[in-house]
Parts: C-alpha cells; structure tokens; sequence
C-alpha cells in the first residue's frame, strides 16, 4: 500500500510520534468533531452532525492543537485528523499527543491520504463492518515513513494551497447551483401567475 519509497526519507512506527492522553475535566471549552471530509473542526460549524451534545461535558477530552484526533468506530472510512485547534471532543474517541519529529500538517495529510482507510480497515475488527474499531494499539504499530522536515514542510504547503483551490472551486459552484435553482423557480413562478407570455416560446 505504501509503494515506492525514496531512500532518503526514515522509517519509523506511530508510536515513534504519537502517545495516547485522556484529560478530562476542561469541559468550558469549544466542543470539536472529527470529520472524515476535513479533519477536526467544531461541531458546531456544521449542521449535518446528529450527534446531539451532552449538557454534561466532564467527561469529554482536551484536544491541543498538534494532537491526533481518531473517531475510532470511523478510523476505516479516514475519520481522524491533526488538530489545529484547542477544544474538548467525545470521550469515545482517541486522542494522542505528538511525541515524535514531524510536521502536524504533513502528518494530517499523510493519515488521511487515500490509502490509508484502507490500513486501517485491515487493523480494525467488530461484528459487523459499520462496528468496526481500530484499537490504538494496533494503531501505534503502523510503520510510517518520512521526509526531512524540510521536504515535509514544502509537501504540507504544496498539498494545503491545492486543496483550498479545490475547495473555493467547490463553493463557487455550489453558490453557482443555488442561484441557478432560485432563477429557475422565479421563472415558474412568473410563468404560473402570468406575468410572463410563454405563448410566443411556445
């Protein structure tokens, strides 16, 4: 799954940089999600999460910024992501604390890259497949190779401007959509109530 690897770059495993933590007790902070599309985000900037927050958050753990993020029941569809934010998540996911030499946004978009649900489904295991977890400890067994920091750095630069290009093209046609359906009911709109003459077209 991982191809041709340059010699140059280390070999190495997860737990070489990452260690799993549980703090719990922050619970003034912003609640976060992990989502399979984007990473770790706050729930609350979406509106497509039915998973209704609890009014007791004690319990929910404290993600740092640079700390791993997995939903491990999701871990073989992509759902985990380095955080760039500070904030609590669910308490049944799995956070771990960077302990290695890496760049957090080579390393969220190295995890994330499309081979990787597939890894992970391989190490996760359940009843049936929308049961799957992956432990963390099979987790932090995955062998990992790496760039220089530099080349990391100059990757994770490269790989974040491609996908905000994506990203704005996505939202101009989305908006590019909208408009389109809102002309489309205002004609039937003017058509049905006779303020426009579709004999002639007709």
């Amino acid at each position: 799954w991982r191809g041709k690897v340059p010699a140059h770059w280390e070999v190495g495993r997860m737990k070489n940089h990452f260690r799993q933590v549980k703090r719990q007790g922050f619970q003034s902070l912003t609640v976060l999600s992990v989502y399979r599309e984007f990473g770790v985000i706050e729930k609350s900037s979406r509106d497509d999460n039915i998973n209704k927050t609890p009014e007791d958050l004690s319990k929910y753990q404290l993600v740092e910024p640079n700390d791993l993020a997995i939903n491990k029941m999701k871990a073989w569809q992509g759902s985990m992501g380095v955080s760039n934010l500070c904030g609590i998540t669910s308490p049944d996911y799995v956070v771990m604390k960077p302990v290695g030499n890496h760049n957090p946004r080579y390393m969220h978009h190295y995890l994330r890259a499309r081979p990787m649900p597939w890894v992970y489904r391989l190490i996760s295991n359940g009843i049936r497949t929308d049961q799957w977890r992956m432990e963390p400890e099979k987790f932090l067994e995955l062998p990992i190779f790496l760039p220089p920091k530099t080349e990391q750095q100059i990757i994770a630069n490269r790989i974040d401007r491609e996908l905000e290009h994506i990203r704005s093209l996505i939202a101009t046609t989305q908006r590019s959509i909208e408009l389109l359906k809102e002309k489309r009911l205002a004609l039937i709109t003017a058509a049905v109530t006779g303020k426009i003459d579709l004999r002639n077209a007709a």
